[in-house]
């Protein structure tokens, strides 16, 4: 077969054909293949002899299974009609790939007289491409199987997706929650606040965590737990949102039961701690002015150091009852109006450990037999009962055993009358880094520079 073109023309024809990187043949009206390059028979695994003159199905297409439909191709192509497709063909050694087909017909003063054919291997692209779709069967799967409800919406939060756990939990279809509104099933008081959340979403923060009440189609509300996510361009627009929810409302239901009987022990352990209070005042009426007094300072200084409200609560009702043991001393020692003895002075010494052993049948969610126990230690270890010294004595023990002394100072004593409260505040400002924490005596100088005041009976 020949030819009539421009010795130029040859040339620049042959160096294309040759170097080309796909695999291209040219044949016959016949079926045999006349020209072949290099990339061909290097694809296909046959030499340049073994294809030349060949039938090019018989080549690429020798399994039974795949020569009918390269024959129709071939066929097609006879008829002068140009033709791109992706089929599975087949090298010498049997092996079979995927290839990309494409060629025009040939003709010579307007006659069709031959075929140009390329071939592509495109195994490495399809590989990818299955591996993409079982990728993709494998996500769907998963997301319509677990448990967890996802919803993807758009920027206007019409809804473009939900999965069979979400259509399930709100009794729906996706007919027919596709393109209504994300806000369905969010209560009308919360909708504004979730909205807000959502567009406040950026690709630094695109991640929000959630605990909502939601309404199923019965009316029943029920509590979710949401995972929204913002998907955001290449020009940081926001092209998407998917929430991932899971069921709380039994845990919920159990945090609030927990809270109903915390609240409720709480007001159980606070009328304990009020009675014994009252138990003490029957026996000694300046001991229990004096745990008010303490409990109130000690609680003015926990706010300014930014305690939080349940430490708060525990350092309150220890400072309330601290000087409870005293219940057990004679009430001659308690109140004498003269210098204690060595041995009555160890008596006294005595109610920081009978106080913290009364209370420790009492089950407290807080440390108060501790704090009882420890409230006389210093934070140089010159105190009693123990010794113990600096991060050894509870903290709520550094400020109340400020509070103790200032309140004591300040108060009138059977064997001495009341001491001004800037005397008591040097003392304690003098005793800060060796007998008390630093950082509760400059609470307890701020609560008095802001006007606090004991306040005693009568006044």
């Amino acid at each position: 077969m020949k030819f009539d073109m421009s010795p130029d023309y040859v040339i620049l024809f042959e160096r294309l054909f040759d170097n080309s990187p796909e695999g291209v043949v040219i044949q016959g009206l016949d079926g045999v293949v006349y020209k072949a390059n290099r990339a061909f028979c290097e694809m296909f695994g046959y030499s340049l002899e073994e294809v030349i003159g060949k039938d090019l199905d018989s080549l690429v297409a020798a399994d039974k299974n795949l020569r009918g439909e390269a024959s129709r191709r071939t066929k097609s192509a006879t008829m002068g009609e140009q033709f791109m497709f992706e089929s599975i063909r087949q090298k010498k050694d049997g092996t079979k790939f995927h290839v990309l087909a494409f060629g025009v017909p040939i003709t010579s003063e307007g006659q069709l007289v031959a075929i140009y054919g390329m071939y592509r291997d495109i195994s490495d692209r399809k590989m990818a491409e299955e591996a993409l779709q079982r990728s993709e069967e494998r996500y769907r799967a998963i997301v319509q199987q677990q448990q967890e409800v996802i919803v993807r919406y758009s920027p206007d939060w019409s809804v473009t997706f939900a999965n069979d756990a979400y259509c399930r939990y709100y009794q729906t279809t996706p007919e027919e929650i596709l393109g209504s509104p994300m806000t369905t099933h969010i209560p009308e008081k919360y909708r504004k606040k979730t909205l807000e959340r959502l567009a406040n979403l950026t690709p630094v923060s695109p991640t929000l965590i959630s605990e909502e009440e939601t309404i199923l189609p019965s009316g029943e509300i029920r509590w979710q737990q949401w995972f929204d996510t913002a998907l955001f361009d290449s020009e940081g627009d926001i092209v998407e949102y998917q929430s991932v929810g899971r069921d709380i409302t039994e845990r919920k239901q159990m945090e609030e039961s927990l809270r109903v009987s915390s609240d409720r022990l709480e007001r159980v352990l606070d009328e304990t701690v009020r009675v014994l209070a009252g138990t003490m005042r029957i026996r000694d009426v300046y001991t229990a002015d004096h745990q008010e007094g303490v409990a109130r300072l000690a609680r003015a200084m926990g706010e300014e150091m930014g305690l939080s409200d349940d430490v708060l609560k525990g350092l309150w009702m220890a400072a309330l009852i601290h000087d409870i043991g005293k219940l057990h001393i004679p009430g001659e020692i308690l109140n004498k109006p003269t210098t204690l003895t060595a041995l009555e002075y160890e008596i006294i010494k005595r109610h920081t450990e009978v106080g913290a052993e009364t209370l420790r049948g009492i089950s407290f969610p807080w440390p108060i037999a501790h704090i009882i126990s420890q409230h006389h230690e210093r934070m140089d270890g010159s105190g009693y009962p123990r010794g113990l010294k600096g991060r050894q004595i509870l903290p709520e023990v550094r400020i109340l055993s400020v509070a103790d002394v200032m309140e004591a100072m300040c108060s009138h004593r059977p064997f001495r009358p009341a001491y001004p409260v800037e005397v008591a505040l040097n003392t304690i400002r003098s005793g800060a880094g060796t007998l008390f924490e630093e950082k509760a005596v400059e609470a307890c100088l701020k609560v008095f520079g802001n006007g606090f005041e004991f306040v005693r009976q009568g006044t």
